[in-house]
C-alpha cells in the first residue's frame, strides 16, 4: 500500500517513515508523490497543503483518499484526518480504516465517499453527553494503573464528569495491575508509563498476551510523547496516549472515542 505525502517538514517526514515501518502487517510503503500516478493514500501536512498546484490535476473522486494532518479537523468533510502531533497508534489506525474502505470502492462509490467521514473519525466529533453506558451496572468499569495519588484523583474527577456511571479500580504498579485483571473485567485501562517495578510498556505487552484483553482500550499516560515512547507504546499494544498533566478538552475527546470503541467491540 503506497502512502504519498505533500508539504511535510523533513522531521515529520522522517517520523512518519518510522511509524509506517511499525505497521503490524508492514503493509505501508512511503513513496514520493506523483500526480500522474497518485499513491493509494495521500497525506497532506496542514490546511495550506490543500492549495498546492500539484493537486489540481487529481480527479475529484481521489479526495476520499486524501488525509489532512493538522491539529484541527479539516473544513472539507470529505477528507480523512490525522490529528497533529503524530502518534503512532493514531496514524496506523486511521490508515487501516481508510485503506479498508477504499480498497473495495468502485469509481462511483469513490465519488460518493467524498461526502462521508472514515470509520475512525466518526468518534472525533461526538460530544461527551452522547456516551452510552454498556455494562450491566449501567456504566463502565475502569482500571487506573498509576502510583501517583494526585494523578489518580485527576482521572477520577474527569471521569466523574461523564454522564455514564464509572466504577474505578486502582493499581499502584504493573505487577498489581496484572494480578487485578486475572479475575476482573474492565472496559478500558489507564496505564502510566513510569512506575516502580515493571514499566507501563512491559505491563501493556503482558496485558495484550491475554486473549480477552486483545480489544480492551489501553490509554497510556506519559509526561511527554517522545518518538521513542510512541514507538514503544504501539509495539506494546497501547490504543492511544494522554499527556500529563491532564488537559480537560483533550481528555474528553479521548474518552469519548474510547467509549465508542468499547460500544462497538461489545456489539461485535
Amino acid at each position: 500500500m503506497h502512502i504519498g505525502t505533500l508539504s511535510f517538514p523533513a522531521d515529520q517526514q522522517q517520523k512518519l517513515a518510522r511509524i509506517l515501518e511499525l505497521s503490524k502487517h508492514q503493509r505501508y510503503e512511503l513513496v514520493e508523490f506523483d500526480a500522474h500516478t497518485p499513491p493509494d493514500l495521500l497525506l497532506l501536512f496542514g490546511a495550506d497543503a490543500m492549495t498546492d498546484p500539484e493537486l489540481e490535476s487529481l480527479p475529484e473522486a481521489y479526495r476520499s483518499r486524501m488525509v489532512q494532518v493538522s491539529k484541527l479537523p479539516p473544513e472539507d468533510k470529505g477528507l480523512g484526518h490525522i490529528r497533529y502531533p503524530l502518534i503512532s497508534s493514531r496514524v496506523i489506525r486511521t490508515l487501516d480504516d481508510m485503506t479498508s474502505e477504499n480498497e473495495e470502492l468502485t469509481p462511483e462509490e469513490l465519488e460518493a465517499a467524498t461526502s462521508t467521514d472514515n470509520r475512525f473519525s466518526k468518534y472525533e466529533n461526538v460530544v461527551a453527553s452522547t456516551i452510552s453506558p454498556t455494562t450491566e451496572s449501567g456504566g463502565y468499569r475502569v482500571l487506573v494503573v498509576d502510583d501517583n495519588s494526585s494523578m489518580q484523583q485527576a482521572l477520577r474527577l474527569e471521569l466523574e464528569k461523564l454522564p455514564a456511571t464509572i466504577e474505578l479500580v486502582y493499581a499502584d504498579s504493573g505487577e498489581q495491575a496484572l494480578e487485578q485483571i486475572v479475575n476482573d473485567q474492565f472496559d478500558f485501562i489507564f496505564l502510566d508509563v513510569l512506575m516502580p517495578g515493571i514499566d507501563g510498556f512491559e505491563t501493556c505487552t503482558r496485558m495484550r498476551e491475554i486473549p480477552r484483553l486483545k480489544k480492551t482500550p489501553i490509554i497510556m499516560l506519559t509526561s511527554k510523547t517522545s518518538p521513542l515512547d510512541e514507538v514503544k507504546g504501539i509495539m506494546a499494544g497501547c490504543s492511544t496516549y494522554l499527556t500529563k498533566p491532564i488537559d480537560h478538552e483533550e481528555f474528553q475527546k479521548v474518552i469519548t472515542r474510547v467509549s465508542g470503541w468499547v460500544d462497538e467491540f461489545k456489539q461485535d
